[in-house]
């Protein structure tokens, strides 16, 4: 079944990939041909989402099996995860963002000054049409997806969706209205079609900046399944002291893994006594997870509705009394 859906999980991502990019390619000749800057300014935005995502892809070519292999021991292994991203090929692609977003813009400022009126070209109405619904389709296939996997990156992959969507109608706006303008003879409307071509322009630098603060700071803060943070919590469950762990959050921060961790003790205990405790945990999770790099430990009394005395106690009893009975 975990090759099934690995292999089902790469079906997915190249199917996404490789569209985004046939999109892309259709959308940009399209425009150029019918001389549209928003369809241009769409086709580069379609490019972006698909190049980032093979940029990622290509620098950990192993992500696919790693989300899979997760949801059962690896990170019992002590092996650090690969890192993932490529820096510098992310900031080429926000600086083709910015300097192609750059372009369109001061293009379609251009036409609004110009006194030559436009020459709509309908049949370029056709591709943008089947690309929305194109991309809807591979949308809802992906999103389907990665639902079921509960797949982090969900919430990027919706807001890319969702941009890619005002982008697309934006352009058929302009379409739309310089075909009307034409027709009824209303000049005012062929304002909207390079309007329309700045709003896109908008949206490819959002892009640009998006995918450069990405590479800047690094990977997403990532929160792990639950599955995940199991050997964690056995490695603390495990420590002389711990009665139970109230909490445990452990968070992917580009290659590397930090770890909010909630304990109870005896309440009969010292302050001090506590903190060793704290403090051997903290320890024994960063030299056992080598991938583990910050664990931030709160004590807190445990309150199970009766006295309670933890393996510590019965320790300390022991070597006090010499009978093993508890005090």
């Amino acid at each position: 079944m975990k090759n099934q859906d690995i292999h089902q999980g790469e079906k997915v991502f190249w199917t996404s990939v490789v569209t985004g990019l046939g999109l892309a390619i259709v959308k940009g000749v399209t425009g150029y041909i019918a001389n549209n800057k928003a369809l241009m300014g769409d086709a580069l935005y379609t490019a972006s989402t698909a190049a980032s995502s093979l940029v990622e892809r290509l620098s950990n070519p192993n992500g696919t099996a790693k989300q899979h292999t997760r949801q059962h021991n690896k990170l019992a292994q002590n092996q650090p995860p690969a890192k993932t991203g490529a820096p510098f090929a992310n900031l080429m692609i926000t600086v083709l963002l910015l300097l192609g977003g750059l372009e369109i813009g001061i293009s379609a400022i251009r036409d609004m000054m110009s006194i030559e009126t436009p020459d709509p070209k309908p049949y370029a109405i056709i591709p943008v049409f089947l690309s929305i619904a194109i991309n809807e389709a591979v949308f809802r296939y992906r999103y389907r997806y990665a639902k079921k996997q509960k797949n982090a990156r969900l919430a990027d992959d919706v807001d890319n969706h969702r941009y890619s969507l005002y982008s697309s109608i934006l352009v058929l706006a302009g379409m739309l209205s310089t075909i009307a303008a034409l027709e009824l003879n209303i000049d005012q409307l062929y304002y909207i079609e390079p309007i329309s071509a700045i709003l896109v322009a908008g949206i490819v630098w959002r892009q640009g900046y998006r995918i450069a603060k990405h590479s800047i700071y690094g990977s997403l803060v990532q929160e792990l399944d639950q599955q995940d943070a199991v050997d964690f919590m056995d490695t603390v469950q495990r420590v002389q002291g711990v009665i139970t762990v109230e909490e445990l959050k452990a968070q992917e921060v580009g290659d590397s893994v930090k770890i909010d961790l909630k304990i109870s003790v005896n309440p009969q205990i010292t302050v001090r006594e506590a903190a060793e405790i704290s403090e051997y945990a903290k320890n024994l999770l960063l030299s056992r997870f080598a991938h583990v790099s910050s664990v931030q430990v709160q004590v807190v009394p445990y309150n199970g509705g009766y006295p309670y005395k933890s393996n510590y106690e019965l320790t300390q009893s022991r070597d006090t009394s010499g009978n093993g009975m508890l005090q």
